[in-house]
């Protein structure tokens, strides 16, 4: 008797638990959901897709923008205090933290809708309802790899792009120095064209 009170009570116990993890992943989807912009089931998996594709462009575009202006602009490279990034920060840090963000919402809004499927036929069998959700499951499998993928890439491209752009800031201010220094020695040039070639009264052409 007292084995099965035993294997009784860790039965509960288990249980207990499954429902407590239960709940708590329910109250987690419930907070997420509630500021997640692709959890929205009116749209489609296609009109989503285009939703995180069109965020993320526009976080690539506010951070090139910046870049363009440099720190004159009121951007700024620096890094952020308490990993906490400001909207004028274009440091590749900020943009990963930003874009990451997108992605890690993204992929709860897929995974979530990846658990059920939206039947239009109500005379759809139990196959052809396996079969539609497993494609469904491939498919947002699929997308997020490839997304994941797409992100790496553009996140390389840009810190490139941002390093080959402060090496071009620095070679403008080269040129401009040169070409400071060429106008001033043209102009000496031009007064020393000015001496005549050579001095009256002179005992000698050479220093002496």
């Amino acid at each position: 008797m007292k084995h099965i009170k035993q294997k009784t009570i860790q039965s509960s116990i288990v249980i207990l638990i499954i429902a407590i993890s239960a709940i708590l992943s329910a109250n987690m989807l419930y907070a997420s959901s509630a500021v997640n912009p692709y959890d929205k089931e009116n749209l489609s998996l296609r009109e989503v897709e285009k939703s995180y594709q069109k965020r993320v462009n526009d976080i690539f575009n506010e951070k090139l923008t910046l870049l363009k202006k440099g720190e004159k602009g009121g951007g700024t490279t620096k890094p952020p205090k308490n990993d906490e990034c400001n909207e004028n920060n274009y440091s590749t840090y900020c943009l990963a933290m930003a874009v990451a963000k997108e992605y890690d919402q993204y992929s709860i809004a897929l995974n979530k809708r990846g658990t059920y499927i939206t039947i239009q036929d109500e005379n759809i069998t139990l196959g052809q309802a396996s079969l539609t959700m497993a494609e469904q499951h491939n498919e947002i499998t699929n997308e997020l790899d490839r997304s994941k993928k797409a992100l790496d890439i553009s996140i390389k491209t840009y810190n490139e792009l941002l390093i080959k752009y402060k090496m071009h800031l620095q070679y403008e201010k080269i040129i401009k120095s040169l070409t400071k220094y060429n106008k001033k020695f043209s102009e000496f040039r031009k007064e020393v064209e000015k001496l005549p070639g050579k001095f009256i009264d002179a005992t000698t052409t050479a220093c002496t």
